[in-house]
């Protein structure tokens, strides 16, 4: 498994295509195709800034989609994120910490991110309502998620 930077939005579309939320976030910092041995895309993943603002925008990087598709090699999604955090050390060296979130609504309960050693530091508060000024950026899963947080 490797993986390749991409400075298009065509990873936004083929992520929308196939992730549960069938959308994407706008100002990606960093777009990398997931791909397998034989060079063929097997996921991508998309990090931008993180989205609570209390959170240093400039220093921390969040994991915003992350798809791989069904029948990747065991631990994939892990090997993809220990990828990621090498990328990110050697590319972006001013990036200090990492974020993410796991959706308790839709039960995932952050195994890939225990496998790459990061650590939960809380919850959100659950949402009544989404952000629905946009249609392209409804917020669709406003169920409680776990915040993830990891050093590059």
């Amino acid at each position: 498994m490797r993986l390749e930077p991409c400075h298009s939005k065509e990873l936004d579309r083929w992520i929308a295509e196939r992730h549960y939320l069938r959308c994407t976030p706008s100002g990606a910092r960093l777009r990398l195709w997931v791909l397998d041995s034989s060079n063929e895309r097997i996921g991508a993943m998309m990090w931008g800034r993180p989205t609570a603002r209390t959170i240093d925008q400039d220093s921390m990087l969040e994991l915003t989609r992350m798809y791989l598709i069904d029948g990747t090699e065991p631990f994939a999604e892990s090997k993809a994120l220990a990828l990621a955090r090498k990328h990110i050390r050697k590319h972006m060296p001013g990036i200090k910490g990492l974020v993410s979130y796991s959706s308790t609504g839709q039960g995932h309960e952050g195994t890939i991110y225990k496998a790459d050693g990061w650590f939960p530091i809380g919850k959100t508060r659950k949402r009544r309502e989404g952000w629905s000024s946009r249609p392209d950026r409804a917020d669709r899963d406003l169920a409680q998620k776990v915040r993830w947080v990891r050093s590059p």
